[in-house]
């Protein structure tokens, strides 16, 4: 038990400073201005859905009625449960990525009203919309940690979240020696945070989580109904 929480606490001390470190860089990369301001609107939509999925009911939802369907009716039984989890969380979330961003301008003008009628709220727009691959992402990426919870492997969950951070400070440094203009750097900034989010997901498809939810499914059973309505 203190081992597992002291696993958790390192990693949430590392992401937590290395999540200073590439805000610092950010404003190094992309100054002050109209650029800066798009961009940090945009991200701070991501960083809410990614607070939301990681520390929200979806996670806490999963690993009780993940044990709950194991202790039941076996491993098999709730590797498809997880299974149908995942497939449905995915697809659910690939369909509200493409009508986010068709609405995204409306969006963006209820976050950041003062944007409305300057050229920032087009750069906000573009950014947000190059980041939404991030959201098809991040609900498979907490269910299969919340698999891995579920198994007591707590470093993998504990450390997955670097992965984001490390990847965004090594395209700032890259941006940085290429002395890329602002617009140019905000947009491939966006980019990458969407890369950010498929490398956190192929690092826990690599691992044993993977085969705690075969075969991937969209289902909505009695189970599915239950645990959704507890997420």
């Amino acid at each position: 038990m203190i081992r597992s929480f002291l696993t958790v606490s390192t990693g949430t001390l590392a992401s937590r400073l290395l999540g200073f470190a590439r805000d610092s860089l950010i404003a190094a990369l992309l100054g002050t201005g109209a650029v800066a301001d798009a961009f940090l609107a945009a991200f701070q939509l991501v960083n809410v859905v990614r607070r939301l999925l990681s520390e929200g009911a979806l996670n806490a939802a999963l690993i009780p009625a993940w044990l709950r369907a194991r202790d039941r009716d076996g491993e098999a039984a709730a590797a498809a449960f997880a299974g149908r989890v995942l497939g449905t969380v995915s697809a659910f979330l690939v369909a509200i990525s493409i009508g986010i961003a068709l609405v995204m301008p409306l969006i963006i003008t209820v976050i950041a009203p003062g944007f409305l009628g300057s050229s920032t709220l087009d750069l906000t727009v573009q950014n947000a919309r190059l980041m939404l691959p991030y959201l098809a992402f991040a609900g498979p990426v907490t269910v299969l940690m919340g698999l891995l919870n579920a198994q007591g492997r707590f470093a993998l969950t504990a450390f997955s979240p670097l992965l984001f951070n490390i990847a965004l400070i090594v395209a700032i440094a890259v941006l940085l020696v290429w002395d890329a203009d602002a617009a140019f750097a905000a947009w491939m900034l966006a980019a990458t945070v969407g890369i950010a989010g498929l490398l956190q997901l192929l690092m826990l498809l690599s691992q044993r989580s993977a085969r705690l939810a075969t075969p991937l499914r969209v289902g909505f059973d009695k189970d599915m109904r239950g645990f959704f309505a507890k997420a």
